[in-house]
């Protein structure tokens, strides 16, 4: 489907892609829907590492100053080579194929630091799990139609921060206009050394070549295709349950195993606290955004390091795991009305009671 749109439409066939995400079902869901939404070429690879190995690759079998993709769409919690080491490599290394790529931060850890983190590190937006198929295509059509300019100063290089101007009491800048080298696609890079700031005002080539004019409105896609988009993610809602199923059980032999095997604690509550993560962006996308607000919970619960668990955190562990079994077992969908309500009351009692009897000793 190269031309969902009709006649007028963003030329969304002609549009290469890079979604990473370590989630194969994450993955599949971003991919497909891409696809329906016209997206021409759609690439995946399952973590930071495989990704650059793949940049590299395609740079080198591509003419000289050709993009090896068009926008990159990464998650930000990946092991190993996570989301944000990618984006600075991109923007940072001599090795990057294309310091201006479109970057979209896709994550369920939608957390204040993450964000920062991710905005420091020059990312061109930042997508929060649960996605749905409009916001997706929305917020790719916003970077193609509307770019930020990039902006090269100490410590940063990315796209402007400022998104708006708007007057302030006073202005912190600590550069004058005098001091700022404005760089146009025709400039020569001569002097650049001796500005503390450099701003990049590049014409915007991704747009165009999507048939994006720059005075254009940002691109909106029809709703039947938009509709079809979210279709594809929600037959995909079998599959997320039989998947969760699994991983439920998986989280329940963890937490078993806390209690009788104490060198395996540090690894296994890292494990757990990474499955709750999972399933903390996942659960709104299929429908369940109880399994969402269990699992952030859960990833609360399981952050930082864990030399040992006690009873007290082990049963609190399990409470939340017999939570989300429950959710699924029932397929509460929705907020769940007096049973949804009556599950989150459950899980609030254990965990104020546990966190209770822990501050007095641990009988368990």
């Amino acid at each position: 489907m190269n031309d969902p749109g009709g006649k007028g439409a963003p030329k969304l066939g002609l549009l290469s892609v890079l979604v990473v995400e370590d989630s194969a079902f994450i993955r599949n869901v971003l991919t497909a829907t891409l696809r329906t939404i016209g997206v021409g070429a759609v690439h995946a690879e399952p973590g930071g590492a495989e990704a650059i190995r793949f940049l590299e690759e395609r740079r080198a079998a591509l003419p000289p100053g050709t993009a090896p993709v068009d926008v990159i769409i990464t998650d930000l919690v990946m092991p190993e080579v996570d989301g944000l080491m990618l984006l600075r490599w991109l923007r940072c290394s001599p090795k990057s194929p294309d310091r201006f790529l479109p970057v979209l931060m896709l994550s369920g850890a939608a957390d204040r630091h993450y964000v920062e983190q991710a905005r420091d590190l020059g990312a061109t937006d930042f997508i929060a799990k649960p996605f749905s198929a409009a916001i997706i295509a929305s917020r790719l059509l916003a970077a193609i139609a509307r770019p930020r300019r990039y902006v090269l100063a100490k410590g940063y290089f990315g796209p402007d921060r400022r998104r708006t101007q708007r007057p302030v009491a006073m202005d912190c800048r600590m550069t004058g206009p005098r001091e700022i080298l404005v760089v146009h696609s025709a400039s020569k890079a001569v002097g650049i050394d001796r500005f503390p700031v450099v701003h990049f005002d590049l014409p915007n080539r991704l747009g165009a070549k999507m048939g994006i004019a720059p005075k254009d409105p940002v691109p909106t896609l029809p709703e039947e295709v938009l509709a079809a988009a979210e279709a594809e993610i929600q037959n995909r809602a079998g599959d997320y349950a039989t998947w969760i199923a699994g991983e439920v059980d998986e989280l329940a032999r963890r937490v078993d195993r806390l209690g009788a095997d104490s060198a395996a604690v540090p690894a296994l509550m890292a494990q757990i606290n990474r499955s709750a993560h999972e399933m903390r962006g996942q659960g709104g996308i299929f429908g369940y955004p109880l399994i969402t607000r269990i699992a952030k919970s859960l990833y609360e619960a399981t952050q930082g390091g864990f030399p040992a668990a006690t009873g007290n955190e082990r049963l609190l562990l399990k409470a939340h795991v017999d939570a989300i079994k429950a959710v699924m077992a029932g397929r509460i969908s929705g907020d769940g009305g007096a049973i949804g309500q009556q599950l989150l009351a459950s899980l609030d009692r254990a965990k104020k009671k546990y966190a209770k009897l822990e501050s007095e000793g641990d009988p368990v």
